[in-house]
């Protein structure tokens, strides 16, 4: 075991890192259930303002990402590994990044119509997101181990889930769509909202690598 590893395990655990994630994955939930609604929501002026207020909760995940960061150039002994931490932000980043850029798209292309893929992806990243709440707080206690690992097992079950749905859209986008602007709109909006589900994924990875090096 390394120095810093076997230091840590004698120090007090800074619960600082973890109450930073701990908000950083509630405003990333708040953003994915938004997301939801936006795709069944009745009218252009509902689906603008649940695209701000996305925007919003993405602005506030970037101040928290660089919160991380500070206090990780601050902080000599970290509860985790310092790449970890610095992993872990970055991936929170990434999703709440591609479900602003999803929200942002259907104003930009001005889409206002979703199918049944578009809404099956975003209930997959709230699903997933909720697995990340469940399990990113269970690090202040190894002990829970077993709970964090089935959250990622299931995680990695709904980006499978999402890869099928997306791959299937496209395909009967490429039969049956006869608009190509249209085609071209669609096909951007589920490449974002598929590469969501797909960060979800590398949160749930490296939780499943903290575990092994704290093991």
């Amino acid at each position: 075991m390394r120095a810093d590893r076997w230091i840590r395990k004698l120090l007090p655990r800074e619960d600082r890192f973890l109450a930073l994630f701990v908000q950083d994955v509630e405003n990333l939930a708040q953003a994915s259930a938004l997301l939801r609604s936006l795709f069944v929501a009745p009218d252009d002026a509902e689906r603008g303002r649940l695209a701000a207020v996305i925007e919003d909760l993405e602005h506030r995940g970037d101040e928290i990402t660089h919160t991380i960061y500070r206090e990780l150039s601050l902080t000599f002994i970290t509860p985790l590994d310092r790449e970890d931490i610095g992993t872990l932000a970055t991936a929170l980043d990434n999703i709440v990044d591609l479900i602003d850029r999803a929200a942002t798209c259907t104003r930009l292309y001005d889409i206002s119509t979703f199918g049944d893929p578009e809404q099956d992806l975003a209930a997959i990243i709230e699903k997933a997101v909720a697995e990340l709440k469940v399990a990113i707080p269970l690090l202040h206690d190894l002990r829970h181990a077993d709970r964090i690992k089935e959250a990622c097992v299931r995680i990695n079950a709904y980006e499978n889930q999402a890869d099928e749905i997306c791959h299937r859209a496209l395909g009967r986008l490429f039969r049956e769509e006869k608009d190509p602007i249209r085609l071209i709109k669609t096909r951007e909006l589920l490449a974002m909202l598929e590469a969501a589900t797909d960060r979800c994924e590398d949160a749930a990875v490296l939780l499943e690598t903290v575990l092994v090096k704290q093991g």
